[in-house]
């Protein structure tokens, strides 16, 4: 039986074997009544089809085949396969009419690129099958084409969602991880990694007891377990060490569920909340603090305290060092030490408002014939503002200016040395005079008596407690008492806790002292009276 009828010089196949014996008129008229079924079924066929022979050219291709690939079939008959197929595919497609050998399949299923007429690729799923004669001789391929392009985008797109989801889980700031019923990790992220510090293949498939964080798993599985069981998803802050260093995470635990419905597995995120915890805790401090010095100064439950300074000369006390303290409730009695108060206005930028309260009682006290030292902040002494003001102040109290000593502590100096020498140079010009405070603990100090102009320096008490015992801080009292000497400049020794240190700073050149000894910081109305210090 003829499969193919060769009328079209386009057409070119073999023709089946026929009898030896001619046939009948009957069997004639059936064998073409078959023909032309195969021919109707072949041409009308949903799938696409197509005859290739040995040479790797079209030798029929049915409607749907055309449809496929936009062409119509004289477009198509007789022009080779490669003319239509991707070229990334061009390659694999060699072979359709390969012969046969002994190991060879007789059929072939495979994806591949085909062209559009107007240029776009149409994935198609191919099976093809080699047809041969009665001797095995490979006469023509017929192949059976079926559009894929649709589940290919849709395979592509759900590959990019995967890689998209696989970079968001590694890429996120979160640590991911998936355990099944088992507890064994099926997921870990990147994340998880840096903070665990091992490998996520060597993560995988083991439970958390096996692990170098073993010492937390029993926790965690018991929770692990509540969402297996119950399937409801739970939050909490959890305390982690991390680094060797404490962490706060916010830990999400929540069931993923199978097609069905059935809890299959447990997902756990972190999130790093330690930034924000510190963030809310300082917020909070801050909000405190203002309330704080905000109600104080407006209930006047500040307090100035001074500290009497003996002139070592005369062995008379000749001056003050205000130091402010806080009620700590309206009309109370019970003060609050200036170390809970001091350091957290400092931080949080409100420093500059009990400066203010300082200066003004200060000034007060200036203008009532006091000889007084007040600490500022770097805060203010960098405020061109406040410094105007205290400007204002002293010219406008009538108070002597040589009543008023400035001071600052050498760390405030070393950190804004420029506004610190701008501020004795303003103040020193009025006639107050200027102190820098715990002197010999910064750095550069050398820098500070070149660029400042001072009328003190007040040698840190760390100095001044072991100095009858200590050759190191005698060495250093020496060092600044000649170094102060050789600029003109007045020391004072604080910390002074014994009647022996007192008259080892007598002796050895010290100006002025200050500490327990001489006298203990107590309310203004009680240190002005005359006192002579008794050397005994």
């Amino acid at each position: 039986m003829v499969l193919w009828n060769e009328t079209d010089a386009r057409e070119r196949a073999p023709v089946s074997a026929v009898t030896e014996q001619a046939p009948t008129t009957a069997q004639t008229s059936d064998a073409g009544a078959s023909q032309e079924l195969f021919r109707s079924a072949f041409d009308r066929a949903p799938i696409g089809m197509a005859v290739i022979g040995m040479d790797e050219r079209w030798l029929h291709v049915n409607d749907a085949w055309c449809d496929m690939l936009g062409y119509v079939r004289q477009e198509m008959i007789g022009a080779t396969l490669a003319e239509f197929t991707h070229p990334d595919d061009a390659v694999k497609d060699r072979g359709f009419s390969a012969p046969v050998d002994a190991d060879a399949p007789d059929s072939i299923r495979r994806e591949r690129r085909y062209l559009h007429k107007d240029g776009h690729s149409v994935w198609v799923d191919v099976g093809s099958e080699m047809v041969c004669d009665q001797s095995g001789k490979p006469l023509y391929v017929v192949a059976h084409m079926q559009d894929i392009s649709e589940r290919r985008t849709a395979e592509a797109h759900r590959r990019a969602s995967d890689r998209l989801l696989h970079a968001i889980i590694d890429n996120t700031p979160a640590v991911i991880t998936v355990k099944g019923r088992d507890h064994r990790y099926q997921l870990v992220n990147r994340q998880f990694e840096e903070w665990s510090g091992v490998s996520g293949h060597l993560i995988l498939g083991h439970c958390a007891e096996e692990m170098p964080w073993g010492d937390l798993a029993a926790d965690g599985r018991a929770k692990d377990q509540l969402v297996l069981d119950g399937g409801e998803p739970f939050q909490e802050e959890e305390s982690v060490m991390t680094s060797g260093r404490p962490r706060v995470f916010l830990t999400s635990r929540f069931p993923l569920l199978n097609e069905h419905g059935d809890i299959t597995a447990v997902c756990t995120t972190s999130t790093d909340i330690t930034e924000r915890r510190q963030e809310e805790h300082t917020k909070q401090e801050r909000l405190q603090c203002s309330a704080q010095v905000h109600a104080a100064l407006s209930q006047d439950r500040f307090v100035l305290h001074g500290q009497p300074i003996v002139n070592l000369a005369s062995m008379r006390i000749e001056q003050a060092e205000l130091l402010v303290r806080m009620r700590r409730g309206h009309g109370d009695t019970d003060l609050m030490p200036p170390g809970e108060f001091l350091p957290p206005a400092e931080r949080f930028g409100l420093i500059g408002l009990i400066d203010e309260w300082v200066v003004d009682r200060a000034v007060q006290h200036a203008a009532d014939g006091h000889r007084v030292e007040v600490n500022l902040s770097a805060k203010t002494i960098s405020d061109v503002h406040q410094v105007d003001r205290i400007e204002r102040a002293v010219l406008e109290s009538g108070a002597t200016p040589g009543n008023l000593i400035f001071e600052i502590t050498e760390t405030a100096a070393a950190d804004h040395l420029d506004a610190a020498r701008e501020f004795a140079q303003r103040l020193r010009r009025l006639g107050c005079a200027f102190a820098l405070d715990d002197f010999g603990v910064g750095h550069g100090t050398f820098t500070y008596l070149k660029h400042l102009s001072l009328d003190y320096l007040k040698i840190d008490l760390q100095f001044v407690q072991d100095l009858l015992s200590d050759e190191s801080d005698s060495d250093v009292v020496h060092a600044i008492i000649g170094v102060a000497k050789q600029f003109g400049i007045k020391t004072i020794a604080e910390g002074v806790e014994d009647q022996a240190t007192l008259l080892e700073l007598q002796r050895i050149g010290v100006d002025y002292a200050q500490g327990y000894w001489i006298g203990r910081p107590e309310p203004l109305s009680q240190l002005w009276n005359p006192t002579i210090v008794k050397v005994s």
